[in-house]
C-alpha cells in the first residue's frame, strides 16, 4: 500500500515536472515569435474558422459540463454538502483549461 502510494506520487511529480518543462519551451518559442513578428501568436483574422469556433465554444462547453457534473453525475456532492474532493479537482482542471483558452485569445 505504501509502495503504491510512493510510485503514484513519483509519477505525479514527474508528470508535473514534464508539464513545467513544456511550458518553459512554449514561453521560449512565444518569445522568439514575438521578436520575429511583433506578436506572440497568430492574429484573430488569420485563424481558421474551425479554430475560432473552438476558442469561442470551449468555455461554454466546459462550464456546462461542470454544471452537469456538479448537479447530476456521480461526482455530485451529497445532500448538505457544497463540494467534495472530486468536484474540486475537476473544477480546478476546468479552470486551468479556461485560463489557457483565454490566454490563446488574448495573445
Amino acid at each position: 500500500m505504501v509502495l503504491e502510494a510512493l510510485v503514484i506520487t513519483a509519477a505525479v511529480i514527474l508528470y508535473i515536472a514534464f508539464e513545467i518543462g513544456m511550458i518553459g519551451l512554449v514561453f521560449r518559442e512565444l518569445g522568439k515569435n514575438k521578436e520575429k513578428t511583433g506578436r506572440y501568436s497568430i492574429p484573430w483574422s488569420n485563424l481558421p474558422p474551425i479554430r475560432k469556433g473552438i476558442l469561442i465554444t470551449l468555455p461554454f462547453i466546459l462550464i456546462g459540463f461542470f454544471i452537469w457534473l456538479y448537479t447530476s453525475s456521480i461526482f455530485a456532492p451529497e445532500s448538505g454538502e457544497y463540494y467534495n474532493l472530486e468536484i474540486v479537482a475537476i473544477g480546478l482542471f476546468f479552470a486551468i483549461g479556461l485560463i489557457g483558452n483565454f490566454w490563446l485569445i488574448r495573445n
